[in-house]
């Protein structure tokens, strides 16, 4: 295990040889090398199955590093469900103008106490100028994992940006067909001429509770 990088507050010594390799995951995926992390490159199954005493011990190392404003350490206390960390996601949310950032910081507070903040954050993201923006974050319309979660979907088929609607209609090909094509089996006039079927959509949301 390399040690942890000095810009980040570690209380705890990782080389002890006291902790499960689901911990020493986490701690090296988040404090020593986040890479595989923000390419969404890894396994994280080790939020689950680190030790109930581990897990309290990373709430900790989360909440120590918040003030970082980092885009791996603040998911993290999503993740962990930890309502301790509410405090200073909402002060990091209420200090920050910038969009991206309050939908990073939001998706966290949403996956601990689902705070409608969020939902309305990703109404919102439809009509943001920056289409890089909107490619980053339109995978998180999934997250609400309801029937809004289709409709923003369809509703992304008509962005003004081609490579947007590419990633929307991949993602409605996916729920539709259980698999990645492409091109997609399906044009997005298909799901347009849907966007009012309501069983239509109710299949898709059966389908997008299960993968997600």
């Amino acid at each position: 295990m390399k040690k942890e990088q000095s810009e980040y507050k570690i209380n705890i010594d990782i080389d002890s040889g006291n902790y499960s390799s689901a911990f020493n995951d986490f701690y090296y995926n988040h404090f020593v090398q986040p890479i595989g992390l923000g390419r969404k490159e890894i396994d994280t199954s080790f939020f689950q199955t680190m030790t109930d005493e581990e897990k309290e011990i990373a709430k900790g190392l989360i909440r120590d590093n918040l003030d970082k404003r980092n885009s791996i350490i603040i998911p993290a206390a999503g993740e962990l469900k930890d309502e301790k960390a509410l405090p200073q996601l909402y002060k990091l949310y209420e200090t920050t103008d910038d969009f991206s950032w309050q939908l990073t910081i939001g998706r966290a507070i949403w996956n601990i106490n689902s705070d409608k903040l969020y939902p309305e954050l990703l109404r919102k993201l439809k009509e943001h100028p920056n289409k890089f923006v909107r490619t980053a974050h339109l995978n998180q319309v999934t997250d609400l994992q309801n029937m809004e979660s289709i409709d923003l979907l369809m509703d992304f088929l008509d962005d003004n940006d081609s490579f947007v609607q590419s990633l929307a209609l991949s993602k409605l090909d996916f729920l539709e067909t259980g698999k990645y094509s492409y091109p997609p089996l399906h044009d997005k006039k298909y799901f347009l001429s849907e966007r009012n079927n309501i069983a239509f959509k109710e299949r898709l949301l059966k389908k997008l509770e299960y993968e997600y």
